[in-house]
Protein backbone atom coordinates (compact mmCIF):
# COMPACT_ATOMS: atom_id res chain seq x y z
CA UNK A 1 0.00 0.00 0.00
CA UNK A 2 1.11 3.03 -1.25
CA UNK A 3 2.28 6.14 1.80
CA UNK A 4 -1.04 7.89 2.67
CA UNK A 5 0.56 10.21 5.50
CA UNK A 6 0.85 14.06 4.92
CA UNK A 7 3.27 16.30 7.41
CA UNK A 8 1.93 19.83 7.66
CA UNK A 9 4.79 21.64 9.02
CA UNK A 10 4.18 25.16 10.63
CA UNK A 11 4.95 27.96 13.34
CA UNK A 12 2.75 26.91 15.95
CA UNK A 13 3.32 30.48 17.00
CA UNK A 14 1.74 31.85 14.08
CA UNK A 15 -1.61 32.35 13.52
CA UNK A 16 -1.66 32.56 10.21
CA UNK A 17 0.10 29.38 9.87
CA UNK A 18 -2.24 27.50 12.46
CA UNK A 19 -5.16 28.68 10.85
CA UNK A 20 -3.78 27.84 7.21
CA UNK A 21 -2.84 24.44 8.74
CA UNK A 22 -6.29 24.05 9.72
CA UNK A 23 -8.16 24.33 6.82
CA UNK A 24 -5.78 22.51 4.40
CA UNK A 25 -6.44 19.25 6.90
CA UNK A 26 -9.82 18.85 5.89
CA UNK A 27 -8.83 19.46 1.94
CA UNK A 28 -6.49 16.71 2.32
CA UNK A 29 -8.35 14.69 4.14
CA UNK A 30 -11.03 14.68 1.37
CA UNK A 31 -8.58 13.90 -1.33
CA UNK A 32 -7.41 10.21 0.88
CA UNK A 33 -4.85 11.21 2.81
CA UNK A 34 -3.68 11.44 6.53
CA UNK A 35 -3.16 15.07 6.99
CA UNK A 36 -0.52 15.73 10.48
CA UNK A 37 0.13 18.84 11.90
CA UNK A 38 3.89 19.22 13.14
CA UNK A 39 4.90 22.01 15.31
CA UNK A 40 7.01 23.12 17.93
CA UNK A 41 8.29 26.03 20.37
CA UNK A 42 11.53 27.00 18.23
CA UNK A 43 12.87 26.32 14.57
CA UNK A 44 15.37 24.56 16.10
CA UNK A 45 13.06 22.11 17.86
CA UNK A 46 10.52 22.18 14.68
CA UNK A 47 13.65 21.06 12.61
CA UNK A 48 14.52 18.07 14.98
CA UNK A 49 11.39 17.06 15.33
CA UNK A 50 10.84 17.15 11.91
CA UNK A 51 14.09 15.19 10.89
CA UNK A 52 13.08 12.54 13.62
CA UNK A 53 9.67 12.10 12.29
CA UNK A 54 10.66 11.27 8.89
CA UNK A 55 13.29 8.86 9.83
CA UNK A 56 11.24 7.18 12.22
CA UNK A 57 8.00 6.80 9.75
CA UNK A 58 9.65 6.93 6.42
CA UNK A 59 7.60 4.39 4.97
CA UNK A 60 3.77 5.86 5.88
CA UNK A 61 4.79 9.72 4.48
CA UNK A 62 3.97 10.60 1.55
CA UNK A 63 4.33 13.77 1.52
CA UNK A 64 6.38 17.07 3.42
CA UNK A 65 4.39 20.53 3.01
CA UNK A 66 5.89 23.33 4.67
CA UNK A 67 2.98 25.84 5.97
CA UNK A 68 4.44 29.14 6.01
CA UNK A 69 6.69 31.57 4.29
CA UNK A 70 10.27 31.45 2.72
CA UNK A 71 11.22 30.89 6.22
CA UNK A 72 9.02 27.98 6.89
CA UNK A 73 10.15 26.76 3.02
CA UNK A 74 13.62 26.81 4.36
CA UNK A 75 13.45 24.86 7.35
CA UNK A 76 11.81 22.03 5.56
CA UNK A 77 14.61 21.94 3.03
CA UNK A 78 17.37 21.19 5.68
CA UNK A 79 15.77 18.18 6.91
CA UNK A 80 14.56 16.89 3.39
CA UNK A 81 17.90 17.83 2.30
CA UNK A 82 19.50 15.86 5.09
CA UNK A 83 17.34 12.70 4.39
CA UNK A 84 17.94 12.52 0.43
CA UNK A 85 21.88 12.72 1.44
CA UNK A 86 21.41 9.37 2.90
CA UNK A 87 19.11 8.42 0.35
CA UNK A 88 15.78 8.68 1.17
CA UNK A 89 13.46 11.16 -0.42
CA UNK A 90 10.50 12.55 -0.03
CA UNK A 91 7.85 15.22 -2.18
CA UNK A 92 7.92 18.72 -1.10
CA UNK A 93 4.50 21.05 -1.06
CA UNK A 94 4.21 24.31 -0.48
CA UNK A 95 1.10 26.45 1.39
CA UNK A 96 1.63 29.76 1.40
CA UNK A 97 0.69 31.12 4.79
CA UNK A 98 3.93 33.89 5.74
CA UNK A 99 5.08 37.12 5.26
CA UNK A 100 7.46 36.70 2.42
CA UNK A 101 6.58 34.22 -0.30
CA UNK A 102 8.73 34.41 -2.97
CA UNK A 103 9.20 30.90 -3.74
CA UNK A 104 5.12 30.73 -4.12
CA UNK A 105 4.93 33.57 -6.52
CA UNK A 106 7.17 32.16 -8.37
CA UNK A 107 5.52 28.48 -8.75
CA UNK A 108 1.96 30.35 -9.17
CA UNK A 109 0.93 28.55 -6.20
CA UNK A 110 -2.37 30.78 -4.61
CA UNK A 111 -1.51 33.07 -2.18
CA UNK A 112 -4.24 33.37 1.10
CA UNK A 113 -5.86 31.01 -0.65
CA UNK A 114 -5.60 27.75 1.50
CA UNK A 115 -8.31 25.66 -0.29
CA UNK A 116 -6.53 26.06 -3.88
CA UNK A 117 -2.76 25.33 -2.75
CA UNK A 118 -3.95 22.60 -0.63
CA UNK A 119 -5.73 21.07 -3.87
CA UNK A 120 -2.37 21.76 -6.28
CA UNK A 121 -0.87 19.72 -3.13
CA UNK A 122 -3.08 16.96 -4.02
CA UNK A 123 -2.71 17.23 -7.82
CA UNK A 124 1.09 16.97 -7.81
CA UNK A 125 0.51 13.88 -5.61
CA UNK A 126 -1.01 12.05 -8.83
CA UNK A 127 0.95 14.02 -11.31
CA UNK A 128 4.05 13.01 -13.11
CA UNK A 129 6.85 13.44 -10.92
CA UNK A 130 8.71 17.18 -11.26
CA UNK A 131 11.98 18.30 -9.56
CA UNK A 132 13.51 21.65 -8.61
CA UNK A 133 17.44 22.49 -8.05
CA UNK A 134 18.64 23.98 -4.93
CA UNK A 135 21.72 25.79 -4.08
CA UNK A 136 24.28 24.44 -1.50
CA UNK A 137 25.87 26.70 0.64
CA UNK A 138 29.14 26.71 2.83
CA UNK A 139 30.11 29.43 5.07
CA UNK A 140 32.93 30.64 6.55
CA UNK A 141 31.93 29.36 10.03
CA UNK A 142 31.48 25.61 8.41
CA UNK A 143 27.74 25.61 8.38
CA UNK A 144 25.90 24.19 5.44
CA UNK A 145 22.52 24.70 3.78
CA UNK A 146 20.36 24.27 1.04
CA UNK A 147 18.11 27.29 -0.95
CA UNK A 148 15.15 27.37 -2.97
CA UNK A 149 14.98 31.14 -4.10
CA UNK A 150 17.93 33.18 -3.92
CA UNK A 151 21.66 33.39 -1.69
CA UNK A 152 22.20 37.08 -1.19
CA UNK A 153 25.90 38.65 -0.23
CA UNK A 154 26.16 41.76 -0.67
CA UNK A 155 23.54 45.31 -0.49
CA UNK A 156 20.46 42.75 -0.45
CA UNK A 157 22.07 40.71 2.44
CA UNK A 158 22.32 43.69 4.65
CA UNK A 159 19.42 45.20 3.51
CA UNK A 160 17.92 41.35 4.88
CA UNK A 161 19.19 41.08 8.09
CA UNK A 162 17.95 45.18 8.80
CA UNK A 163 14.43 43.72 7.70
CA UNK A 164 14.63 40.58 9.64
CA UNK A 165 15.06 42.87 12.96
CA UNK A 166 11.88 44.62 12.34
CA UNK A 167 9.46 41.42 13.27
CA UNK A 168 5.83 43.15 13.34
CA UNK A 169 6.27 44.60 10.05
CA UNK A 170 4.80 43.57 6.72
CA UNK A 171 7.73 41.27 5.04
CA UNK A 172 7.09 43.17 1.93
CA UNK A 173 6.98 46.52 3.28
CA UNK A 174 9.75 45.81 5.57
CA UNK A 175 12.31 44.72 2.90
CA UNK A 176 11.72 48.21 0.68
CA UNK A 177 11.85 50.15 4.21
CA UNK A 178 15.15 48.80 5.15
CA UNK A 179 16.12 49.32 1.44
CA UNK A 180 15.55 52.84 1.51
CA UNK A 181 17.38 53.24 5.17
CA UNK A 182 20.15 51.21 3.59
CA UNK A 183 20.50 52.66 0.18
CA UNK A 184 20.76 56.19 2.59
CA UNK A 185 24.04 54.76 4.29
CA UNK A 186 25.77 52.48 1.49
CA UNK A 187 28.64 51.69 0.71
CA UNK A 188 29.35 49.39 -2.20
CA UNK A 189 31.91 46.47 -1.00
CA UNK A 190 35.05 45.13 -3.16
CA UNK A 191 34.32 41.33 -3.56
CA UNK A 192 36.54 38.17 -5.04
CA UNK A 193 34.53 36.35 -6.88
CA UNK A 194 35.11 32.87 -9.15
CA UNK A 195 31.89 31.44 -10.55
CA UNK A 196 31.91 28.28 -13.08
CA UNK A 197 29.47 28.31 -15.97
CA UNK A 198 27.16 26.23 -17.68
CA UNK A 199 30.23 24.74 -20.04
CA UNK A 200 32.57 24.27 -17.27
CA UNK A 201 34.78 27.27 -17.31
CA UNK A 202 35.92 28.68 -14.73
CA UNK A 203 36.01 32.94 -14.67
CA UNK A 204 37.72 34.90 -11.55
CA UNK A 205 36.93 38.44 -10.78
CA UNK A 206 37.50 41.16 -8.26
CA UNK A 207 34.38 43.60 -8.53
CA UNK A 208 33.24 46.67 -6.53
CA UNK A 209 29.29 45.98 -5.98
CA UNK A 210 26.15 46.81 -4.37
CA UNK A 211 24.35 44.00 -5.16
CA UNK A 212 25.49 40.58 -5.41
CA UNK A 213 23.06 37.31 -5.57
CA UNK A 214 23.44 34.09 -6.60
CA UNK A 215 19.44 33.20 -7.53
CA UNK A 216 17.57 30.38 -8.49
CA UNK A 217 14.12 31.85 -8.27
CA UNK A 218 13.44 35.35 -9.55
CA UNK A 219 12.97 37.80 -6.64
CA UNK A 220 14.08 38.46 -3.23
CA UNK A 221 12.18 40.53 -0.83
CA UNK A 222 8.41 39.36 -1.40
CA UNK A 223 8.37 40.70 -4.65
CA UNK A 224 11.42 42.35 -5.59
CA UNK A 225 12.29 40.86 -9.20
CA UNK A 226 16.10 41.08 -9.79
CA UNK A 227 16.21 37.74 -12.30
CA UNK A 228 12.54 37.83 -14.26
CA UNK A 229 13.89 35.15 -16.18
CA UNK A 230 15.81 32.93 -13.52
CA UNK A 231 14.64 28.85 -14.18
CA UNK A 232 15.01 26.28 -10.93
CA UNK A 233 15.32 23.83 -12.82
CA UNK A 234 17.55 23.94 -15.57
CA UNK A 235 20.88 23.03 -13.46
CA UNK A 236 22.15 26.76 -13.12
CA UNK A 237 21.58 29.65 -10.90
CA UNK A 238 21.83 33.18 -12.20
CA UNK A 239 24.88 35.40 -10.69
CA UNK A 240 22.86 38.30 -10.17
CA UNK A 241 25.80 41.65 -9.70
CA UNK A 242 24.85 45.46 -9.66
CA UNK A 243 28.23 47.32 -9.79
CA UNK A 244 29.30 50.64 -7.93
CA UNK A 245 26.51 53.39 -8.44
CA UNK A 246 25.79 56.21 -5.92
CA UNK A 247 22.80 56.25 -4.09
CA UNK A 248 20.59 58.38 -6.27
CA UNK A 249 21.56 56.57 -9.03
CA UNK A 250 20.79 52.97 -7.02
CA UNK A 251 17.03 54.91 -6.08
CA UNK A 252 16.90 55.77 -9.95
CA UNK A 253 17.10 52.35 -10.25
CA UNK A 254 15.02 50.61 -7.72
CA UNK A 255 11.89 50.79 -9.60
CA UNK A 256 12.98 49.13 -12.64
CA UNK A 257 14.12 46.51 -10.58
CA UNK A 258 9.87 46.21 -9.17
CA UNK A 259 9.51 46.19 -12.82
CA UNK A 260 11.63 43.70 -13.95
CA UNK A 261 13.19 45.83 -16.92
CA UNK A 262 16.43 46.67 -15.64
CA UNK A 263 18.69 43.91 -16.95
CA UNK A 264 19.71 46.54 -20.34
CA UNK A 265 21.30 48.92 -17.67
CA UNK A 266 24.87 49.03 -18.09
CA UNK A 267 25.05 48.68 -14.12
CA UNK A 268 23.46 45.23 -14.25
CA UNK A 269 25.48 41.49 -15.14
CA UNK A 270 23.38 38.87 -15.06
CA UNK A 271 25.60 35.70 -15.50
CA UNK A 272 24.32 31.43 -15.55
CA UNK A 273 26.92 29.88 -12.91
CA UNK A 274 27.07 26.47 -11.62
CA UNK A 275 28.67 27.22 -8.98
CA UNK A 276 30.54 30.33 -7.38
CA UNK A 277 32.50 31.60 -4.33
CA UNK A 278 32.44 35.10 -2.65
CA UNK A 279 34.42 36.45 -0.68
CA UNK A 280 35.31 40.29 0.93
CA UNK A 281 38.28 41.61 -1.15
CA UNK A 282 41.30 40.98 1.10
CA UNK A 283 39.23 38.62 3.57
CA UNK A 284 39.83 40.93 6.46
CA UNK A 285 40.37 39.52 10.15
CA UNK A 286 37.98 40.86 11.17
CA UNK A 287 34.50 40.41 9.82
CA UNK A 288 32.57 43.58 8.96
CA UNK A 289 28.96 44.06 10.07
CA UNK A 290 26.55 42.80 7.42
CA UNK A 291 29.49 40.48 5.58
CA UNK A 292 27.29 37.32 5.32
CA UNK A 293 25.01 35.36 3.48
CA UNK A 294 21.31 35.27 3.15
CA UNK A 295 19.07 32.80 1.77
CA UNK A 296 15.42 32.42 1.44
CA UNK A 297 15.33 35.55 3.69
CA UNK A 298 17.20 33.60 6.99
CA UNK A 299 21.23 34.43 7.48
CA UNK A 300 23.28 31.40 6.69
CA UNK A 301 26.24 32.60 7.99
CA UNK A 302 29.61 34.80 7.65
CA UNK A 303 31.71 35.02 4.27
CA UNK A 304 33.47 33.81 2.50
CA UNK A 305 31.42 31.55 1.30
CA UNK A 306 30.66 28.43 -1.23
CA UNK A 307 27.89 27.75 -3.58
CA UNK A 308 27.04 25.42 -5.40
CA UNK A 309 23.58 24.03 -7.65
CA UNK A 310 22.26 20.94 -6.87
CA UNK A 311 20.34 19.80 -9.96
CA UNK A 312 17.09 17.93 -9.38
CA UNK A 313 17.25 18.05 -6.06
CA UNK A 314 14.00 18.06 -4.24
CA UNK A 315 10.74 16.49 -6.08
CA UNK A 316 7.80 19.06 -5.40
CA UNK A 317 4.06 18.94 -5.75
CA UNK A 318 3.54 22.62 -7.51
Amino acid sequence: MSPREILLVHNGASRMGRNACERAVGILRAGGYDPRPLSAATAQALSRDLTATLRNASTRIAAVVAVGGDGMVHLVLQSLNRLREQGVEFPFGLIPAGSGNDLARFHGVPVGDVERAAGRVLRGLESPERSMDLVHVTCADGSQHVCATAVCLGLDARVNARANRWSRVTHSVKYVAALAVEVVSMRARRYDLSWTGPDGACHVSDRTLTFLALTNTSSIGGGLTIVPRADPTDGTGELFMVSDVGALRLAWLLPRLFLGTHESLREVTVVPAKAATVAPHGIPSEPRDGDAAYGDGERLGPLPASLKVLPAAVRVLF
